[in-house]
């Protein structure tokens, strides 16, 4: 939390919550090199053992080998081309190639949309002062432009969305603690709620203040804290 005088509170952007983002853009994007790296090199290379195998395979019913001297062949064979040595099963098809590229361009896009999620999250915070609400990405507004504040997630899922007037356009706002850090963002939601009617408060009650809460209020805890370095007379 920060602030720029005694009643601004700001609530910057919690990075373990998009961690996830992070994590899943890191691995969608690894998987989809995996898929590039088997479409453009694996695939084709086993094809071409593959072919080769089959080939073999024909000659030695054509010239009635014995299993054994098939094997010798093929290692024969193997390590000329610095091949595997062990038979490389069926060969693979055009359409196992592309569906190869079809699933790295699939992955590909995932990981570029969490990574994007990730990336413009940083440096992100909310804000609100004794005259109403702003955020990092603009949106702005006091409190006399609310015009309802729903509660309804915030039990569960720490989200109350504010519905507000700007000009001619009903616009929302959404206070989340778990996508900013939790203190400051509930600290924001009773600040709010203290400059409205609470009639425009619906699906849950108005959050407690710290004194009804059991909690010391910022000064008290000032205070405390000087009581306990001020040295006994």
């Amino acid at each position: 939390m920060s602030s720029t005088d005694d009643n601004t509170i700001r609530a910057d952007v919690d990075p373990r919550h998009y961690l996830r983002f992070l994590l899943i853009g890191i691995v969608a994007f690894g998987f989809a090199l995996y898929c590039l790296y088997d479409g453009f090199i694996a695939y084709p290379a086993q094809r071409v053992r593959a072919l080769r195998y089959q080939e073999l395979e024909k000659q030695s019913v054509d010239e009635d080998w014995q299993q054994r001297q098939l094997q010798e062949e093929w290692k024969q064979i193997a390590a000329e081309n610095d091949w595997p040595v062990i038979p490389p099963g069926e060969p693979k098809t055009d359409g196992d190639i592309v569906t190869q590229f079809v699933m790295a361009a699939m992955t590909g896009g995932i990981s570029l949309l969490f990574l994007t999620i990730w990336f413009r999250s940083r440096g992100r915070w909310i804000e609100g002062d004794g005259a109403g609400l702003r955020s990092s990405w603009g949106q702005s507004f006091t409190y006399d432009q609310i015009t309802s504040l729903d509660k309804k997630l915030w039990r569960n899922k720490g989200i109350a969305k504010v519905s507000y007037q700007d000009g001619n356009r009903t616009r929302r706002f959404v206070v989340d603690d778990f996508k900013f850090q939790r203190k400051p963002t509930d600290a924001i939601l009773l600040q709010l709620e203290s400059h409205i009617d609470p009639a425009l408060i619906t699906g849950g009650p108005p959050e407690p203040s710290p004194e009804e809460h059991g909690e010391e209020t910022a000064d008290e805890a000032s205070d405390a804290a000087a009581e306990k370095t001020t040295p006994a007379d």
